[in-house]
């Protein structure tokens, strides 16, 4: 169990789909000078970096068919569960059985899951507690992205399910669940800024970005150092 302290009335796992990023993130069109693949692995590490310090590598799991990206989540202490293939739904699926599975080996409270995409560069550990603790409140909740359109996060409490319904138009769907599942509203723009082309890239540049996408971005841009499109981590 992780020792990490929870302002929460329960424990959660915060689960990170996080496709290959040798061949995800094809509408993403990076800065010349810089790698698409690197940029995508940049961009799941921070947002799994911020889960992490939100409720302990421990709590976390993330769900890849990419070997780099698992090795790394590894050494920061995170549960690594293989992409079972057919989509991000399944992904999710497989992600959320295994954190409730490991959960009760591990004895304790029964945790709610959140669904983390792994698209997030911006987010810091403290947009996500603000996020996880409304969600406290329900029995099921979202958070549609910054257009509105998609979701980036999706939550349930102990004893519920994800039900993901992912995919182009994902909030509409979710959001049509409403008798069973609340909009989580009020929260920062960090969270709900998920980067899929270059316009959603330049608004989370401007906003700031967590160290490994700082770190990608300056090689686009001789003249300016990581720490200029960094945000600062607590």
């Amino acid at each position: 169990m992780s020792d990490h302290p929870s302002p929460h009335p329960f424990p959660w796992r915060i689960v990170v789909p996080v496709k290959d990023t040798v061949r995800g993130k094809s509408r993403l069109e990076p800065p010349d000078g810089v790698s698409r693949n690197l940029l995508a692995m940049a961009i799941a590490l921070d947002t799994i970096n911020a889960a992490r310090h939100c409720v302990g590598a421990a709590a976390v799991v993330v769900v890849t068919p990419d070997a780099a990206l698992a090795a790394h989540a590894r050494t920061w202490g995170a549960e690594v569960v293989e992409d079972p293939g057919g989509g991000l739904d399944a992904a999710l699926r497989a992600g959320e059985a295994y954190a409730v599975s490991r959960a009760a080996e591990l004895g304790g409270a029964a945790p709610g899951v959140a669904a983390l995409l792994g698209d997030v560069p911006g987010l810091h550990p403290d947009d996500l507690t603000a996020a996880l603790t409304a969600a406290a409140s329900v029995e099921r909740g979202y958070v549609p992205d910054l257009d509105g359109t998609g979701t980036v996060l999706l939550t349930a409490a102990p004893g519920r399910l994800l039900e993901p319904a992912f995919g182009p138009g994902s909030a509409a769907r979710h959001g049509e669940r409403a008798t069973d599942l609340t909009t989580l509203v009020d929260l920062p723009d960090r969270l709900r800024l998920d980067v899929d082309d270059r316009a959603a890239l330049r608004r989370v540049a401007r906003l700031g970005v967590g160290r490994h996408t700082a770190m990608v971005l300056s090689l686009g841009e001789p003249d300016r150092s990581p720490a200029e499109h960094a945000q600062r981590r607590g």
